[in-house]
């Protein structure tokens, strides 16, 4: 656990570095017909990827105050800028030469399905790399935990998150990853906590059994526990050596569940620095996932109806096994 901070004048500050953000267009369709001609009933655009998501959701649950930090470039990275003042989300972007990608979310109410499209990432310079990374490490100082979320753009990036978080460790600043990218490398430099979902861990340990490759990361890194999710499934968190099971219960009226991961995270890091346990941490992430697919846009959630799903869910300790 973390302790809760004992200022008595400040939220906690999240630096959230979310290195590849896109321009997120999400079109609504009555139905939506692969190889047919289909025309949208709506259109909504809004800054997205999984940094912008996680401070999006910190800033909705209310108990942190999140700054994200990515590499910007062209209209399409204006447009993002533009709309993170819209939010008043804190940002500091490092402009690029290459365009800030457009990702495209397709919701087919029929079928109460969504299809993602997904630009290619801009590639960065090592001046770009270097320029965000001092950025990030000068704020170390007024910071009380760093999460480093989500896939890279293309570039020099192969020791990006390991080398802050290797520095947070030295600041005494906790670490949160919900990312996949340098995986073994970025986990030895000592980030305390994992979430990300169960196909990506078996992925990257080679592992079937996820529980049993879960409880074998806390055992290679010094991690303080490892957060998988399912999406509509069981979740669990292995935590001190033991498997915690959360049931989610069924959702009624889900919308787009673009983003429920980032939100998960941005509420689990939320809770764990006013002090809550990682179970505790993790349960209140996913509700705020579940009602975050009540929605229509991405990482938008009521966080009354939050609290009110977190209250159906059950949390079951799993038997040690030998």
């Amino acid at each position: 656990m973390i302790p809760p901070s004992t200022s008595s004048h400040r939220l906690p500050r999240i630096l959230v570095c979310g290195p590849n953000p896109s321009w997120q267009k999400t079109l609504t369709f009555d139905e939506f017909r692969p190889r047919e001609v289909n025309r949208a009933l709506e259109r909504d655009c809004r800054a997205s990827g999984k940094g912008v998501n996680f401070a999006r959701a910190v800033r909705t649950w209310g108990t942190a105050v999140p700054l994200v930090y990515q590499f910007s470039g062209g209209a399409n990275g204006q447009y993002l800028e533009s709309w993170l003042r819209r939010e008043s989300i804190e940002f500091a972007s490092r402009e690029i030469a290459d365009e800030t990608r457009c990702c495209t979310t397709v919701l087919c109410r029929k079928h109460a399905c969504m299809t993602e499209l997904i630009e290619p990432s801009p590639s960065v310079t090592a001046e770009d790399v270097d320029s965000l990374t001092k950025r990030i490490l000068s704020d170390f100082p007024d910071a009380d935990a760093l999460a480093l979320c989500g896939t890279l753009p293309g570039g020099p990036l192969e020791e990006f998150y390991a080398t802050l978080a290797k520095e947070a460790v030295r600041a005494e600043k906790p670490v949160l990853i919900d990312s996949v990218e340098h995986f073994d490398e970025t986990l030895a430099a000592g980030v305390q906590f994992l979430k990300i979902n169960s196909g990506e861990l078996l992925t990257v340990t080679g592992a079937s059994d996820p529980e049993s490759a879960a409880l074998g990361l806390l055992n290679r890194f010094p991690l303080l526990c490892a957060a998988i999710t399912d999406g509509p499934d069981k979740a669990f968190i292995a935590w001190q050596g033991k498997i915690y099971r959360i049931s989610i219960p069924p959702l009624s009226g889900v919308r787009n569940p673009l983003g429920a991961g980032d939100v998960c995270s941005g509420v689990m890091l939320s809770e764990l620095l006013a002090g809550a346990s990682p179970v505790e941490a993790f349960t209140a992430g996913l509700a705020a996932a579940c009602a975050s697919c009540l929605t229509q846009y991405a990482a938008e959630f009521d966080r009354t109806e939050a609290l009110r799903i977190k209250n159906e869910m059950r949390i079951e300790a799993a038997p040690r096994t030998t």
